[in-house]
């Protein structure tokens, strides 16, 4: 309840067999059922994805993904309200213990298995045995039973550190309902400078609910393509000048923590992810930057790196030649000396196009993940 199952990330979400139709009468909307917890089963309403981060009888940190945190506006303070299932480990772990750090993380592909991981209803110890996410220890005093605080997450954008201040036993539906008190709030470097200056925010993973507690669909949208191709294009218009927008770019490549390396060139830009991370179906992503009377044209192609489309391309000349070479021959032994097995050159020939050409998409579907990202980091810089 409240935390992610399946994840927009990897694997596909089918759509739920009940989804209303539409409106036989043309009109816009379908009115739908209002169910229990309808902000997750009527609708989609965004709420944030948090890692929940609280310590055990024993001490041990348990790390549990959860959803439903809401901000509570008043004069008492500065608070949040959480809403956890009674059974919840999370839920014991915070009403002994009184702390818990809201780790909030960001929307990042790789990151979406982690979640998913820790969501299981596993023993702490088995469920934290191979967690990814590192723990920083905290500086706020004890939790009241004596244990110590709940420790930070390192790969966190910002994290909210705090402490109980009221608990809700609900009967129907079983759940708990936590009012917290937020203690301090950290964020990194360059979101607090964003925070305070002004400029974009961090990208942080963000849900969209539960549909019959069965679905889930994150924020992350998928890389729409129009048509089956292998070089996607799209255009955009800024209302800033050129020299500006390269300005952008260069200062967000230049920073140490960038996830993408590019190089920027007068009128072009050409984008990738880090070598580390490169692979075979790795996408390019190049964007030609032209001077408007109202500002900066930009249009982009996404496609694989220029050493493997040339490869893509030879290979297909390569087939083209041998299967034209082999219906030439095939056309003259069968006119000559009536052997027609040369004919089955051209058929083996257009054979092996569509396997180099479904390989390439399957190279495209692996490089997905990595194709939102030099999307929405375009996205991004042009944003600020």
């Amino acid at each position: 309840m409240g935390e992610p199952d399946e994840q927009r990330g990897g694997a596909e979400v089918s759509e739920p067999s009940d989804a209303a139709p539409p409106a036989a009468d043309g009109a816009p909307f379908v009115e739908t059922a209002l169910r229990q917890r309808f902000f997750q089963a009527s609708g989609f309403f965004p709420m944030p994805i948090v890692l929940l981060c609280t310590r055990s009888a024993d001490g041990a940190p348990n790390l549990a993904p959860h959803s439903l945190c809401f901000p509570v506006l008043g004069d008492e303070g500065h608070r949040l309200l959480l809403v956890i299932t009674t059974e919840s480990k999370t839920a014991a772990n915070l009403a002994r213990s009184g702390r818990v750090s809201v780790n909030f993380i960001e929307e990042r592909p790789e990151l979406f298995a982690s979640l998913k991981r820790l969501a299981a209803p596993v023993p702490t110890a088995e469920k934290m045995a191979d967690c990814p996410f590192r723990l920083l220890e905290s500086k706020r005093s004890s939790a009241r039973d004596g244990s110590a605080p709940p420790p930070l997450v390192a790969e966190a954008e910002q994290v909210f550190e705090c402490r109980l201040v009221e608990l809700e036993q609900r009967d129907e539906p079983l759940e708990r309902r936590f009012l917290l008190e937020v203690e301090a709030v950290h964020l990194r470097p360059r979101w607090a400078r964003a925070l305070e200056e002004g400029g974009r925010g961090p990208r942080l993973c963000v849900g969209y609910g539960f549909r019959h507690a069965s679905k889930s669909w994150l924020a992350r949208p998928s890389v729409m393509v129009s048509g089956p191709r292998l070089r996607p294009r799209f255009e955009l218009e800024v209302d800033e000048p050129l020299d500006r927008v390269c300005e952008s770019f260069r200062v967000e490549l230049g920073r140490a923590e960038c996830p993408i390396v590019g190089k920027l060139e007068p009128g072009m830009l050409v984008l990738g992810v880090p070598d580390a991370e490169s692979r075979l179906w790795s996408p390019v992503l190049e964007l030609l930057l032209e001077p408007t009377p109202r500002g900066t044209r930009l249009r982009g192609s996404i496609g694989p790196h220029p050493h493997v489309w040339t490869t893509f391309i030879v290979l297909h000349l390569l087939l083209a030649i041998c299967g034209l070479a082999g219906l030439t021959w095939g056309i003259s032994s069968a006119t000559i000396d009536g052997r027609y097995w040369p004919l089955g050159i051209p058929v083996v020939t257009l054979m092996l196009h569509a396997f180099v050409a479904g390989g390439a998409f399957i190279g495209q579907g692996l490089g997905a993940d990595q194709m939102h990202r030099l999307r929405s980091f375009v996205d991004d810089v042009l944003q600020s």
